[in-house]
C-alpha cells in the first residue's frame, strides 16, 4: 500500500507540468540572481569610471579628494558572486516556496475537499498510509530542489565571473540549511492543508506567516534554535563561509523534530475525522 501511495503521489507531481514548473522556477532563480548581481556590478563600474574621470578633472582644478571613492568600494564589496548565490537562496525560500505550494494544492488537502478520498479510506486505506507518501515525497522534493538550486547558482557563477571566491564548506552548509527550511515549510503546509481540507488557507498562512514570523524573530533578537533562523544562517554561511555552528545544527535538529511532529499531528487529525464520520453514519442508521 505504501508503494502504491508513493506511486500515486509521484504520478500527480510529475504530470500536468507541476514538477517541471517548480524546476523551471528554481532554474530561473539560479540564473537570474547571479546575472543581476553581475549586471549591477558592470553598471556600477561604468558609472564609477565616468565619475572618476570627471572627479580627476575637478580634483586637479580644486585639489580635493574624490567623494565617491568609499561608496564605490562598498558597492564593489556588495556586488560579489556570493551575493548572487545568497539572492537565489532568498528567492527559493519566498517565491519558490509559494510556487511549490500552489502547484501541490490538490495533494495538500484539495482532494479531501472534493471528497475523492472517501472511497479509498472506507476501502481500507489507513490515515497513516495516506499521509506517509505525501511526507516522504513533497518535503524531500522541496528540500532537494532548494539545495540543488543554490549549488547550481554557485556553478553558474563561474560562467559570469573569472573567479568565484565562495567558501565551499560554508556554501554546502548554507544550502543544507535552506533545504531543511524548505522541508519544514512544505511539511507544515501539508499539515495545515490536510487537517483543514483547505489547501488555499494553508498557502495564505504559510506565505504570510513566513514573512511575519521571520520579521518578529529578528525584531526581538530570537535567533537561536528554531526553523526561521535557518534562512539567516544560510545567508551568513553563503556570504562569509562561516557562522554559528551550534545554532545551525541545533536549529536543524529542532526543525527535524517539528517535521516529525507535523507528520504525527496530521495522521492523528485525519484519524479523528474518520472516526467522527463513522460515528455519524452509525447514528443515521
Amino acid at each position: 500500500m505504501l508503494k502504491t501511495g508513493l506511486k500515486k503521489e509521484l504520478m500527480f507531481f510529475t504530470r500536468s507540468f507541476r514538477l517541471w514548473g517548480v524546476i523551471i522556477a528554481a532554474v530561473a532563480f539560479m540564473i537570474l540572481d547571479p546575472a543581476l548581481i553581475k549586471l549591477s556590478g558592470s553598471l556600477m563600474n561604468s558609472l564609477a569610471s565616468a565619475e572618476s574621470a570627471s572627479d580627476m578633472e575637478q580634483t586637479a582644478m580644486m585639489n580635493t579628494e574624490n567623494p565617491y571613492g568609499d561608496l564605490n568600494e562598498l558597492m564593489e564589496e556588495a556586488l560579489t558572486p556570493a551575493y548572487g548565490i545568497a539572492g537565489t537562496a532568498g528567492d527559493i525560500n519566498n517565491a519558490g516556496m509559494l510556487i511549490f505550494m500552489l502547484v501541490t494544492m490538490f495533494a495538500a488537502g484539495g482532494e479531501l475537499k472534493k471528497r475523492s478520498m472517501i472511497i479509498p479510506l472506507n476501502a481500507g486505506l489507513t490515515p497513516g498510509l495516506y499521509v506517509t507518501p505525501k511526507f516522504l515525497l513533497y518535503p524531500v522534493a522541496a528540500g532537494a530542489i532548494a539545495f540543488a538550486a543554490i549549488m547550481g547558482s554557485y556553478l553558474f557563477s563561474f560562467v559570469l565571473y573569472s573567479e568565484v571566491n565562495v567558501e565551499i564548506g560554508g556554501l554546502l552548509l548554507g544550502a543544507l540549511a535552506d533545504g531543511v527550511f524548505a522541508m519544514f515549510m512544505v511539511s507544515l503546509y501539508f499539515t495545515i492543508g490536510l487537517c483543514t481540507a483547505k489547501a488555499g488557507l494553508g498557502v495564505v498562512i504559510m506565505y504570510g506567516g513566513n514573512i511575519l514570523l521571520t520579521a518578529l524573530f529578528n525584531a526581538f533578537g530570537a535567533d537561536k534554535f528554531h526553523p526561521f533562523t535557518l534562512t539567516v544562517q544560510a545567508q551568513e554561511f553563503i556570504l562569509y563561509g562561516e557562522g554559528d555552528m551550534l545554532n545551525l545544527w541545533g536549529s536543524i535538529g529542532v526543525t527535524v523534530l517539528l517535521i516529525l511532529l507535523c507528520y504525527f499531528v496530521t495522521i492523528f487529525v485525519i484519524s479523528a475525522k474518520k472516526v467522527d464520520n463513522i460515528g455519524e453514519e452509525q447514528v443515521m442508521l
